[in-house]
């Protein structure tokens, strides 16, 4: 019997032993091939990032206002003033969007001004009559790739910088008529682009990556210390030279083999090169370690196979012939007191898996069990709202029919209040229903103070659809009735919004009685709710939520400056999620 065994395995390590030759070479291949692929797509997204970011500071009305200036003005500072805006300007995108990708950036003006995060004076590289500096000129916005711009960051950073580590963009900054108005100076990490691949894929310090533009003119290298191998790729007759998506290899004349594939960006090709002799090394080590560890397998498989073969068999017959006799689904099985471990772990698995069904069949009865009961609450829950609607719509048509027009109003508000406390159960509204309840409540406190106040809405309809919690506005508008223009001769109560980029602000004034910043932050960090208002929320409620939801940075503002009155500002981020939960909630119902 063993022969039948012994006989395929040397069979297979002959068939092995040419396979494995191919097969290594493929592998390395394989994983050098991908590790440049992925080399290739973080370089092309911080390309992206980094063009993507700028254009948007290039268009910015701000900083081309600041280059005009620079560039027509004669006043001194206005010039300073221009500087420094562009400096701060350039420091902010430092330190955000270009952070992540291990920028850094400058604007080198037409007049020779260099502007950076930390420099505002002329430039002293003579740079008009470079090429690279007539090319940047004619491509306009598009990227411009160029080794030389090393000598404006290392000018601005006062100390040297090794040669071809960093990835160099120029972009002409064009105002709006296409007038040039300075050029847009892009510095790129190579660490960021390399990553951590080049660990796994550039064995010993052997292998070397390359970044060469349209030109063949080196960009950037890793471990690129071999000039002689960079002027022979630049020399090469290759096809990776013509631009292609796919990885092209390929042999050079001194025996280092090379993969390139084209950037996405600036006819940019990255290359690999690496000796020819690594591939054969890693091949043969392969090899000899798998051939060594098959033939050591085969020995112990022999040695082992008569002896454990009679131990294994006995207790799996055992176990198969207790399964086949249980008339149950579920068996509790014993363990033998002298078996393998693996026989061990089964029985004990088995057994544990026949509880945990037990357990699972118990909370399935459980969990039917709570469903129904929910369901018949949710049912008795729905009928309550329902009753109050339809007992409050048949005295508003009995005051209706008496002509009592001030109670049918009263109970129309109310009707609608009562629609906006059950309709928004989830805690969340939007801006034109909150306002919507608001006018209902303001009705019924008229019907009661009379025409001693007026209410205005001035929030911009651009607002209505974006979310905010149910019942935020309508305490403070309780407040400012109450204690603010409830009291006062021509009372007004101001409902206004402002909009920024991100939120909006929600102002809600009264030229009431004014209230000093104690006051209102004892208001504001009072947890005692008020029973006597509308909704059972005070101030310190309604800021608590809005500061859980959304974070410390929104809530409730309290405005020092306004003297005569009273003013509460709202700050609320700008999302429309709620018209999504809203409109599939309707389908639902």
């Amino acid at each position: 019997m063993g022969c039948f065994v012994v006989l395929p395995l040397c069979l297979a390590l002959m068939v092995l032993n040419i396979y494995l030759q191919r097969v290594t070479t493929e592998n390395k291949t394989g994983y050098d091939t991908t590790l440049l692929s992925q080399i290739k797509a973080n370089a092309d997204q911080m390309i992206e990032v980094t063009n993507y970011s700028t254009s948007m500071m290039m268009t910015s009305k701000s900083v081309l206002e600041n280059l005009r200036t620079m560039a027509r003005s004669e006043d001194s500072y206005d010039l300073y003033q221009a500087k420094t805006q562009l400096s701060a300007r350039l420091s902010e995108m430092e330190s955000s969007v270009l952070n992540a990708v291990g920028g850094k950036i400058a604007i080198l003006t037409d007049s020779g001004y260099l502007i950076g995060a930390h420099n505002l004076s002329r430039t002293s590289v003579e740079y008009e009559g470079e090429n690279w500096y007539q090319q940047i000129r004619s491509n306009g916005r598009k990227t411009t790739f160029s080794a030389e711009l090393q000598e404006f960051f290392a000018e601005m950073t006062s100390s040297p910088i090794h040669d071809h580590r960093y990835l160099y963009i120029g972009r002409s900054v064009l105002d709006y008529s296409g007038e040039n108005l300075g050029i847009l100076l892009i510095q790129l990490s190579g660490t960021k682009i390399w990553g951590k691949f080049t660990q796994a894929m550039v064995p010993a310090d052997e292998g070397t990556l390359y970044i060469f533009d349209s030109g063949r003119k080196m960009q950037m290298e890793y471990n690129g210390e071999k000039e002689a191998l960079a002027e022979s790729l630049a020399e090469e007759d290759a096809a990776f030279w013509e631009g292609t998506d796919s990885i092209i290899q390929g042999t050079l004349k001194n025996g280092y083999k090379y993969m390139a594939v084209s950037l996405e960006h600036g006819g940019n090709t990255l290359v690999y090169a690496v000796p020819g002799r690594v591939y054969l090394e890693g091949n043969l080590r392969i090899s000899r370690n798998i051939l060594g560890m098959v033939l050591l397998l085969i020995a112990a498989t022999i040695i082992t196979m008569v002896y454990f073969s009679k131990k294994l068999s006995k207790p799996l017959t055992d176990l198969v012939e207790k399964l086949e006799n249980s008339e149950s689904g579920i068996l509790t099985l014993q363990e033998p007191e002298l078996s393998f471990l693996e026989i061990h772990k089964f029985i004990s698995s088995y057994n544990r898996a026949g509880h945990r069904i037990e357990e699972l069949i118990e909370k399935v009865k459980t969990e039917s069990h709570l469903k129904e009961k929910a369901h018949y609450e949710m049912l008795m829950s729905q009928i309550s709202p329902h009753f109050i609607f339809n007992t409050v719509n048949s005295i508003r048509i009995m005051a209706r029919e008496e002509h009592d027009e001030r109670t049918s109003h009263a109970l129309e508000s109310l009707g609608e209040i009562l629609h906006g406390v059950y309709d928004n159960r989830n805690g969340m509204t939007t801006v034109g229903q909150e306002t919507a309840l608001l006018e209902a409540y303001v009705d019924i406190m008229k019907l009661r103070f009379g025409n001693s106040f007026q209410y205005y809405n001035v929030i911009p309809t651009d607002l209505y659809f974006y979310e905010i919690p149910a019942f935020t506005m309508q305490p403070i508008v309780e407040n400012a009735i109450l204690h603010g223009v409830k009291d006062v001769t021509a009372g007004q109560i101001i409902v206004s919004a402002v909009e920024y980029e991100q939120d909006f602000l929600i102002s809600i004034f009264n030229n009431g009685n004014s209230a000093d910043r104690d006051m209102v932050e004892e208001m504001l960090k009072s947890p005692h709710r008020n029973r006597r208002t509308f909704t059972g929320m005070g101030l310190y409620n309604v800021n608590s939520r809005l500061k859980m939801l959304y974070g410390d940075s929104y809530g409730l503002i309290f405005k020092e400056q306004v003297k005569a009155g009273f003013e509460i500002w709202i700050r609320v981020p700008k999302r429309t999620d709620f018209q999504a939960h809203s409109a599939g909630r309707k389908e639902r119902e």
